[in-house]
């Protein structure tokens, strides 16, 4: 729970603040903390990057796909989330966003009972074999003015250290690609493959002072 004033109920009761925790982040990727100046300027950004390569198509599409993280990370009470706001050496883009949050259980049991759901409704496994994660996929399509597009959402869960597996950190990965981009795209899979990766590298620190 935030309050209005942003400080959490955890700080107010003077509970240990979480670890900190770390990625190895993809080529020409930052992260930031949501707020409506960032999503204008991450905006402004990427029409000027699009409009140049003569794609306002991308433009479009990245959009519709931002709208929907940014409402995201409001309801949820996002803490971090990453893009790709920088210049890149290879100029390959990933046409998505990853979001962090704390997952937390109704009633402040561990999240083992979450773990069963997800591994039964959604299939989740572990992420490349370590069982300290889980990853699972949902997909959707989304129409906006001037045609539509496939949301697909990876889910990553792993207990926050010190947490007795009462809190997770859960990274959602989002990435849209056009409706006629098959789910077997080598260039669909190559996008799945580097958020992967990328989770694959968390390390935890200890909480700032």
């Amino acid at each position: 729970m935030v309050g209005s004033d942003g400080v959490s109920l955890r700080d107010m009761l003077g509970v240990q603040k979480d670890p900190e925790f770390h990625l190895k982040l993809l080529d020409g990727w930052e992260r930031h903390i949501p707020d409506d100046a960032r999503r204008e300027a991450i905006d402004a950004e990427l029409k000027r990057r699009f409009i140049a390569a003569n794609r306002p198509d991308l433009h479009a599409m990245l959009r519709a796909q931002m709208d929907q993280a940014f409402a995201l990370m409001k309801q949820q009470s996002v803490i971090a989330y990453f893009s790709a706001t920088n210049e890149t050496a290879s100029k390959a883009y990933i046409p998505g966003t990853m979001f962090a949050t704390v997952r937390r259980t109704p009633n402040g049991e561990t999240l083992d009972g979450y773990v069963t759901q997800a591994i039964r409704e959604y299939g989740a496994k572990p992420l490349y074999g370590d069982k300290r994660f889980i990853r699972f996929e949902r997909e959707s399509t989304k129409t906006f003015e001037g045609g539509s597009i496939v949301m697909t959402s990876i889910v990553y869960v792993t207990p926050i250290p010190g947490s007795n597996r009462r809190r997770g950190l859960q990274l959602t990965a989002s990435i849209a690609r056009p409706v006629e981009m098959s789910a077997e795209d080598p260039k669909f899979v190559g996008w799945k493959t580097a958020f992967d990766l990328c989770v694959s590298t968390l390390r935890w620190a200890p909480p700032a002072a």
